[in-house]
């Protein structure tokens, strides 16, 4: 049966960087991050409302999209082979980094370990591994830091607990648990070290700044780091008609982000107005702004992730390479606008209780 760790699904971008399909890169935006995706015939086990992998998400579980792209099915032995013979012929120049994503199955805790085992085995690349702290205990994560594995990702999403249980827990018919997953967070600071745990956040998903700026706060002391996303729906997933976050909303939280992160600047010393938009960042952030760096792509050493919050041709939300002057000193003038937030969490649960999800 072709599932993992035997076959591995590839993003779209990778499977054309790999040579598997024929494609282009607007802007010559390609990744420089390879991204694995576990598959398994039944799918995932949770149940998430904005994805595309969720288990009452429409179509085939086969065929469901994440980060609206296919992903292709691969045989791990093939990829492995472009691999090296790429890197055999100096194709690979950049600093390439493997993500090896595990969806909610009693069978990927296996299949994660197996697969960073053998991709680092192989070649001897950085390898970075997406988990859930719903099946990842410390042992096994253990297991997976001895596997190859140098980083841990942690996809939280949700900037607060009870959003989490909207999208996530119990209301949204999930089985994950905000508690858990900052259980996880400390484990996995404790078992690859500080500064080598990204935990996504997804911003527009209900959350005001100060929710975002809070939890990335958090994250910060807990030895973690934050890989920020914007909202784009999935065609599919209960959240296929909530609307993407204002482009400004978005700036100002990667500015928060950043100036966290490089301990520039801490939650504690940022201002918000009464609709929890942050106001004051604590430091000038003009000099800083303009450099284009709070506007780039957070996460991993070598991954940018391009278009995973656009499609081609639209303003970057996350920039995969250095952003020119002139886009980094647009990206700071729309951090400077001000509209009432319509995105609220109030909203979603009205949303949601459209859907078919009552919140109890």
């Amino acid at each position: 049966m072709a599932e993992s760790p035997g076959y591995v699904r590839l993003s779209t971008a990778s499977d054309i960087v790999l040579g598997f399909s024929r494609g282009l890169f607007y802007r010559g935006a390609e990744p420089y991050c390879i991204n694995l995706l576990l598959h398994f015939s039944d799918g995932c086990r949770s149940n998430c409302l904005y994805c595309g992998q969720a288990r009452e998400a429409a179509g085939p579980s086969t065929c469901k999209s994440l980060i609206r792209v296919d992903w292709p099915l691969r045989k791990l032995e093939d990829v492995i082979e472009r691999f090296n013979s790429f890197m055999g012929n100096g194709c690979f120049l950049r600093p390439y980094r493997i993500c090896v994503a595990a969806i909610t199955h009693p069978r990927a805790v296996e299949g994660e370990i197996e697969v960073v085992r053998k991709m680092s085995d192989e070649l001897g690349l950085p390898i970075s591994a997406l988990i859930s702290p719903s099946i990842f205990s410390m042992d096994r994560l253990e297991e997976l830091r001895s596997a190859g594995a140098d980083r841990v990702g942690i996809a939280i999403d949700c900037a607060t607990p009870r959003i989490f249980e909207a999208l996530r827990g119990r209301m949204a018919r999930g089985i994950h648990k905000w508690e858990r997953y900052l259980e996880g967070v400390r484990e996995a600071v404790e078992i690859v070290g500080k500064g080598r745990v990204g935990v996504h956040l997804i911003v527009g998903l209900g959350e005001t700044e100060r929710d975002a700026a809070e939890l990335m706060q958090t994250i910060k002391n807990m030895g973690g780091e934050t890989h920020l996303f914007s909202f784009y729906p999935e065609a599919g997933s209960v959240l296929e008609e909530w609307p993407r976050p204002p482009m400004s909303q978005y700036r100002r939280v990667q500015i928060a982000r950043y100036l966290i992160d490089n301990r520039i600047s801490s939650y504690d010393d940022m201002e918000f107005n009464e609709h929890g938009q942050i106001t004051g960042f604590g430091v000038d952030i003009n000099g800083i702004a303009e450099t284009g760096k709070p506007f780039m792509t957070s996460g991993c050493p070598g991954c940018n992730r391009p278009f995973s919050n656009e499609r081609p041709g639209e303003t970057f939300r996350n920039y995969p390479f250095p952003p020119s002057r002139r886009e980094a000193l647009a990206a700071l003038r729309r951090a400077g606008i001000y509209a009432q937030p319509r995105n609220t969490l109030p909203r979603l649960l009205e949303y949601l209780k459209s859907r078919g999800f009552p919140q109890r």
